[in-house]
């Protein structure tokens, strides 16, 4: 009985593997049926096809086509930014705590994969406006999520101020994006190289920390928007 449990464990964990394993493949080839033939020309027949498995593999992990989407929208979403800000980073210059965050961010959100996946929800979203919900909720939503937990943290602290703290993360986000993500989703040229995307990262959180008008005592309106930020 004993010998009969220790040989079961090891094929239990080889079964896990190979499972694991057809479900990034499955998931592979979904994101690329979905990007090349968008959301309603994909059928699961032909994700299977591309995937090299079954049908019935397919539907033993993933119980719709928009199950199966959302799973891939998720996969994106991990990869655009982290569930939170890193403890060593929290601590550190706010300028500095953003631009790490922020360099990861554009670099994710404006990678082929990303852009060509963005370009498929657009199109499909008016005939299908619950893939439209899946994008809007799964990175655009956990990217302003991520910035809005530091904001908040800050903010209690005493060490940021806003206008109005409910709007900051968006509003930071689109400051970031600038026009180069529009123009990556409408097929024009942009410089996403490292050097553009951390020139473009620092003048938007500087923009964003300081603002535009000159800093002069009493004005409530230019007042630095980060403490720390403004002793240099």
């Amino acid at each position: 009985m004993k010998e009969s449990t220790i040989a079961a464990a090891p094929q239990g964990k080889m079964r896990a593997r190979r499972s694991k394993r057809k479900n990034e493949v499955v998931l592979a080839a979904a994101e690329k049926a979905f990007v090349e033939l968008g959301y309603a020309g994909t059928s699961v027949d032909a994700i299977a096809e591309l995937a090299g498995v079954s049908k019935r593999t397919v539907y033993s992990n993933f119980d719709t086509k928009q199950t199966l989407f959302a799973e891939v929208i998720r996969k994106r979403a991990s990869q655009v930014v982290p569930a939170e800000i890193p403890a060593a980073l929290l601590e550190g210059d706010p300028e500095e705590t953003l631009f790490q965050i922020a360099v990861a961010f554009l670099k994710a959100m404006f990678s082929p994969e990303a852009i060509a996946l963005y370009q498929t929800v657009v199109a499909d979203s008016r005939q299908f406006p619950e893939i439209g919900a899946m994008m809007a909720d799964g990175p655009i939503r956990r990217s302003q999520m991520v910035f809005d937990a530091y904001f908040r943290q800050e903010a209690r602290k005493g060490l940021m101020q806003f206008p109005n703290l409910d709007l900051a993360a968006a509003q930071f986000v689109a400051l970031l994006k600038t026009n180069v993500h529009l123009r990556l989703l409408f097929n024009q040229p942009a410089d996403t190289s490292k050097r553009a995307i951390e020139e473009s990262a620092r003048a938007s959180i500087h923009l964003f920390l300081h603002g535009a008008l000159p800093r002069t005592p009493g004005t409530t309106m230019a007042a630095p928007a980060s403490k720390r930020a403004g002793k240099r």
